[in-house]
């Protein structure tokens, strides 16, 4: 008798929230927040202020009515102490930013933060942001003006909080290679960086000054699947490919659709990876439903992983919550 295969599946779970892509979105609580992107992609350089929560209990999707809300596409997301939704960087509509926004769920008001230590007339978009352990921020990505873009990529720790109104960027290491609609995933002291480039897919900093606790259930129960099936892992690495979404747990990193650079795909693809990081790194194709996203947001909870809105076809954007489910057959 073979084996069951397991296979992984996109289902939708709130269909009817804002379309967006390029957004920025995080959870505070039990309530999800979704800010800004890109809401038709025939305007793909005329970014929103919409701005939208979903409560997990409910599954109702609803508008945030507080003034002050910025324009922002390609930004990054962290929530501060357990109640601040912060914005960082992102395009306008004219420049890239290195602004910092806050929303405070508590007092239902956004909140423009001073900031300084970073390059003049430069800014940030299809960066990433990533919360440490000790509340400071990773930020990685290009660096630029509207017209120039350095070759080299940088790291900047941000530092500083919401009661001060201010926070500083310190430059941590531009020793990294440049990249734009990347992912990043810090495991511990590791840092793993996917995509964002045509070559050069993974990229792993070893025992940076740092730290990341990740957990999720649900792809720890997808890996150990995986290394329980002796399924052959892939010979070469997959293609380049940027605007996919990456989650991690401590040994596993799973990666989701994007736009390849490999020409084969004039639109964005539905690939799922499951990366394994002991012993040796190895990539394993999974078998899944084809939901083709880019520039799609994920939320990665201690058993739980959804996707919203993104990139599909040639000009839609769409606006459903997707949960990963595993089902075996």
């Amino acid at each position: 008798m073979s084996k069951p295969v397991m296979t992984v599946t996109w289902e939708p779970v709130a269909p009817l929230g804002p379309n967006a892509a390029f957004h920025a979105c995080a959870l505070v609580g039990k309530t999800l927040y979704f800010h800004g992107g890109i809401k038709d992609a025939s305007s793909s350089s005329v970014p929103s202020k919409q701005f939208f929560k979903l409560n997990l209990d409910t599954l109702l999707w609803e508008k945030v009515a507080a003034p002050g809300s910025p324009a922002l596409s390609h930004h990054a997301a962290v929530v501060l102490e357990n109640r601040y939704f912060t914005l960082i960087g992102g395009w306008n509509g004219k420049k890239r930013l290195a602004s910092i926004y806050v929303y405070d769920t508590v007092e239902n008001k956004w909140m423009e933060m001073t900031h300084q230590g970073f390059p003049s007339g430069a800014g940030l978009s299809s960066h990433t942001a990533t919360l440490t352990t000790n509340g400071k921020v990773l930020v990685i990505g290009r660096e630029g003006s509207l017209r120039t873009q350095r070759k080299h990529g940088n790291m900047y720790i941000l530092s500083g909080s919401v009661a001060s109104n201010q926070f500083i960027y310190t430059s941590y290491t531009n020793n990294i290679i440049s990249r734009s609609g990347h992912t990043v995933n810090l495991i511990g002291n590791n840092l793993y960086i996917l995509g964002g480039r045509s070559d050069m897919l993974f990229e792993k900093f070893v025992g940076i000054d740092y730290k990341k606790n990740s957990s999720c259930m649900l792809l720890d129960s997808i890996g150990k699947e995986i290394n329980s099936s002796h399924q052959q892992h892939l010979e070469k690495l997959p293609c380049g490919r940027k605007h996919h979404i990456s989650a991690a747990t401590n040994d596993f990193i799973l990666m989701h659709g994007g736009e390849t650079f490999d020409g084969k795909a004039h639109a964005p693809v539905g690939d799922l990876f499951l990366i394994t990081l002991k012993p040796i790194t190895k990539f394993y194709q999974l078998h899944s439903s084809q939901l083709c996203r880019s520039g799609h947001a994920c939320i990665v909870l201690p058993n739980r992983i959804f996707i919203h809105g993104g990139r599909s076809g040639k000009n839609v954007i769409n606006s459903g919550l997707y949960e990963l489910k595993i089902t075996t057959s």
